[in-house]
Parts: structure tokens; C-alpha cells; sequence
């Protein structure tokens, strides 16, 4: 039995996405510890680089519970790891991760797939 090479399948999805995809940020918010003295707790906003291609969902998926009309469905190059409340900086508007599911047959990220609201 042979083994399939899912590093090349996830060089492939990363040059497809190039292709036919479009630059976009992640932006992390992280926060910081409480300072007694001011009485604030510092949020610092790390932008990460990715590329993505986003499509609307399929009406039939719109189930108005978890997938609401007007959410998109991504699919990002597996360089950066998109978390659930960051958000999405792309074509110019910002969109927020709901929900994300890497593709990882064998283990192996090939890319992500995030479900996004608009904010």
C-alpha cells in the first residue's frame, strides 16, 4: 500500500488559493493582564497575512440557527491558523470566524475552512 503525500496536496491547495484566491488578514485580538493602577486590561491586535477564497453558502445550507443568511464559507491556506473570534479582513470588508474545520486527511493540514458572519 502505497502512502499518499498530503504535504504536496497542501502545496497544491496554497497555490490554487494564490491563484485564485485574494490577500487577507487575520487579526487576533489578545488580552492582556489587568493593571490595577490604570483599571484597564490592555487588548493588543496581532494582523496575520493568509490568503483566502470565500463563497456564500449554498441556500440549502442556511439553516438560520448555525448558518444565518449572509454568512460566508472560506477557504484558507494552512501557513496561518484561523481561530474562532478572530477576524477576517477581506475585500474590503471585515468578517468574523464563527467556526473553523481544518481539512487534515492523515493528519495533514491541507487547508482551513471558516464559516464567517459579517460584522
Amino acid at each position: 500500500m502505497s502512502q499518499f503525500n498530503y504535504a504536496a496536496t497542501a502545496a497544491t491547495a496554497t497555490r490554487l488559493l494564490q491563484r485564485f484566491g485574494a490577500s487577507a488578514t487575520l487579526k487576533r485580538q489578545t488580552t492582556g493582564a489587568y493593571d490595577p493602577s490604570t483599571g484597564t486590561t490592555p487588548v493588543t491586535v496581532t494582523e496575520l497575512a493568509t490568503t483566502a477564497a470565500v463563497f456564500a453558502y449554498d441556500q440549502k445550507y442556511i439553516d438560520g440557527t448555525l448558518i444565518l443568511q449572509g454568512d460566508q464559507r472560506a477557504y484558507l491556506v494552512p501557513a496561518q491558523v484561523p481561530k474562532q473570534g478572530d477576524v477576517l479582513a477581506w475585500n474590503g470588508k471585515d468578517w468574523r470566524v464563527v467556526a473553523v474545520k481544518p481539512i487534515a486527511p492523515a493528519g495533514t493540514v491541507v487547508l482551513y475552512e471558516a464559516q464567517l458572519r459579517g460584522q
